[in-house]
């Protein structure tokens, strides 16, 4: 076996500890499963009570099975299912599926318990799925396994699956069936204590059964790992996960369930938009993307064609599509033309093309096969409002029949029409998605098209700048020493000037003289600003002045704001003198580091307005080249940075080499908790931080 996960998914022999001749039972439902689903390997049931289970002799304990058994399905309960893991590791089984509950998701002794099974597992070379699990499936002609307690038979397809989620699990086999989408293989992960997601992710990268894998997550068992891989994967087949605990609440519910932190969202969407991962926001969505990448190609380019039998869903369908980012593809003249031939002069044939209530069959085939035949065009939405239910089967052979002809996807939707319609089935049986709604197909074929750009946009490389570390280290090293968890401004800029960072030239002083010595060193114009413990939002307390133009300006600001500073309470630990940098745009440069992901960079416009426009980039330190260019432009004020109504362009060039020597630093200092650089002034030539505040 070349593959560590080969006895779970593909064992000659399977034993069920547990095994139950009463309904109900989960241990009924699992030997119930492998025998139905004509598993074509040995089965033993394990059940110290009883002769046979489903006619098959039954045997008192693993240690007693004539036979060698690689995968042992264990669902009795936790403290029975600890001294079955000992047996089987005794057996030599090499494979196990923990169903049983009752592990680190109920903390205390289940804990302990669940850090037993791991090493007993580990040390005795074995592999496991769960524990607190649904099971595995695996359709393969060959072995047909299903060894899980769900009542619907998967069937077979294309897309590998896994949750974490046992009930969730249950529920998208019953839907997927539904919809006609089948399984390569299929896995409830449960408290992941040996088997990960990304165990998975690499067993599957390879597998010639899996083209599209779906994920239900809760939380990344290694986040990084997670980035690498999938960068990697998404290369060679689409990912699409959904990842709950998007709001504080969720996330105190995912530790609940399985016992593991899940992280921020916010990291999460990073690490997604950094590594190609597709995410769907809900089940919903996950099955829409599943229906699509599952029989299409992604569309090459983002113009789409609508032909509809009603206005209505049309303009609802345009609307979603402009909101996804796409276009409404321009026919051609010729196309138009040819259309207006056949079609009835009360039809509107420049897209969306409406060939009203009255079309049948024959003139959706020949809409479909005059857009599609338009180079204009990269892909087709059909809709369908069936105004005759008889016509419905036709008008959908018309449309894969028409389909199968071109290389470009079309998908459909069949107006209040459920999943088990005529026209629905004639359709997702001839590789065709449809959907209930307008928007769902919208929403899809844009998830199609970010595949696709993925697919085809440079990978990227992790530079490496020469750096100071060692002066950095001295830094970092004094303020440890000296018990302070934030560097302070002076030294928090001359760190990043050892990582090559451009800073507005600073001095510390602390009273008028040595302020008039700064401004001397420096030259004027200049800026003051106080600096000290409470000192967090300078420009809201007014512990800043800028562009002081003498000696007379440097001094009188200093002794109104040191007043000023005293009235209100604030303690002073004394004055940055510092370099003026007049023009350019405001940005903001930052670090959070996650508690599960680990450091997450920001980027975005800066000053006194980031709390609020709140239009702000983020993504997974480390970043690649390409990582930086994409969150620059990915913020909706980047046009202010490229210059508009006559404005000359900032350098962006510069602000992507400043974050990537941030996600090199903060790499490189893994004590270093959180940074915010905010200003960064973008000038037309250069970028220099003028503000900095680092905390370990």
């Amino acid at each position: 076996m070349v593959d560590r996960l080969d006895p779970i998914f593909s064992p000659n022999s399977v034993a069920v500890i547990g095994a139950s001749r009463q309904k109900g039972k989960v241990g009924y439902a699992i030997l119930h499963n492998l025998i139905v689903n004509e598993y074509q390997g040995t089965i033993y049931p394990v059940n110290p009570n009883a002769e046979s289970v489903h006619s098959i002799k039954a045997y008192p304990s693993v240690l007693e099975i004539p036979g060698p058994v690689d995968l042992a399905v264990i669902c009795v309960p936790a403290d029975a299912a600890m001294k079955a893991a000992e047996e089987c590791a005794k057996k030599g089984v090499k494979g196990l599926v923990v169903i049983t509950a009752g592990f680190r998701e109920i903390g205390g002794a289940g804990e302990e318990r669940e850090r037993t099974l791991r090493e007993l597992v580990r040390t005795n070379g074995m592999t496991m799925v769960g524990p607190n699990c649904m099971g595995v499936i695996n359709t393969h002609p060959d072995v047909q396994l299903d060894a899980t307690f769900a009542p619907t038979p998967p069937l077979r397809g294309n897309i590998s699956f896994m949750s974490q989620s046992g009930a969730l699990g249950v529920a998208i086999l019953d839907h997927a069936r539904n919809l006609n989408i089948g399984f390569a293989k299929f896995v409830s992960l449960g408290n992941k204590a040996d088997v990960s997601g990304n165990d998975l992710l690499m067993s599957w990268e390879n597998d010639p059964d899996t083209h599209i894998i779906l994920m239900y997550l809760e939380n990344f068992g290694n986040p990084r790992n997670f980035a690498r891989i999938a960068r990697r994967l998404s290369k060679k087949k689409p990912l699409i996960a959904v990842k709950s605990g998007r709001t504080e609440a969720g996330g105190r519910a995912t530790v609940s369930h399985t016992g593991a932190l899940g992280g921020s969202d916010i990291a999460a969407e990073a690490v997604f938009a950094q590594t190609g991962v597709i995410r769907a926001n809900s089940i919903d969505e996950l099955f829409d993307y599943a229906m699509s990448f599952s029989k299409l190609k992604p569309p090459k380019g983002k113009r789409i064609a609508v032909v509809t039998d009603a206005g209505g869903p049309a303009i609802m369908c345009t609307d979603a599509l402009i909101q996804q980012e796409l276009e409404l593809a321009t026919l051609k003249p010729k196309t138009i033309e040819s259309m207006r031939k056949w079609a009835p002069p009360e039809a509107s044939l420049t897209n969306p093309v409406d060939l009203i209530a009255s079309a049948g069959p024959e003139d959706y085939r020949r809409a479909l096969d005059a857009v599609l035949a338009d180079d204009n065009a990269d892909a087709a939405i059909v809709i369908y409002v069936p105004p005759i239910v008889t016509a419905e089967v036709d008008v959908a052979r018309a449309i894969w029949e028409t389909a199968e002809k071109y290389d470009k996807p079309v998908l459909c939707n069949f107006m209040g029409r459920s999943e088990d319609s005529p026209g629905f089935v004639e359709l997702v049986q001839h590789g065709i998605p449809s959907y209930l709604y307008p928007e769902s197909a919208a929403r899809t074929l844009a998830a199609m098209y970010r595949y696709h750009e993925y697919l085809n946009r440079r990978e990227g490389a992790f530079p490496e700048f020469k750096v100071d570390k060692k002066a950095a280290t001295r830094i970092v090293e004094t303020a440890k020493q000296h018990g302070r968890k934030r560097l302070t401004e002076a030294e928090a800029l001359e760190l990043l000037h050892a990582y090559g960072f451009a800073t507005a030239k600073t001095r510390f002083v602390k009273d008028a003289e040595e302020a008039d010595q700064a401004a001397r060193e420096i030259g004027y114009p200049l800026v003051l600003k106080a600096v000290g413990k409470d000192l967090l939002h300078k420009t809201e307390q007014k512990a800043v002045a800028i562009d002081l133009r003498d000696e007379k300006d440097l001094r009188d600001e200093l002794a109104k704001m040191e007043k000023r500073l005293q009235k209100a309470g604030v303690s002073v630990d004394g004055y940055l003198v510092q370099e003026y940098v007049a023009g350019g745009k405001e940005t903001i440069l930052g670090m959070n580091r996650d508690k599960v992901f680990g450091p997450l960079l920001a980027f975005g416009l800066g000053g006194v307005y980031v709390e609020y426009l709140k239009d702000v980039a983020f993504g997974l330190a480390p970043i690649t080249d390409e990582d930086a260019r994409r969150m620059i432009r990915s913020i909706k004020t980047y046009p202010l940075l490229a210059g508009v109504r006559g404005e000359k362009p900032s350098d962006v060039a510069a602000l992507e080499d400043g974050l990537l020597r941030l996600s090199q630093l903060v790499h490189d200092f893994e004590e270093i908790k959180e940074i915010d650089l905010n200003p960064v002034i973008a000038l037309e030539t250069g970028c220099k931080v003028v503000d900095a505040r680092i905390v370990l």
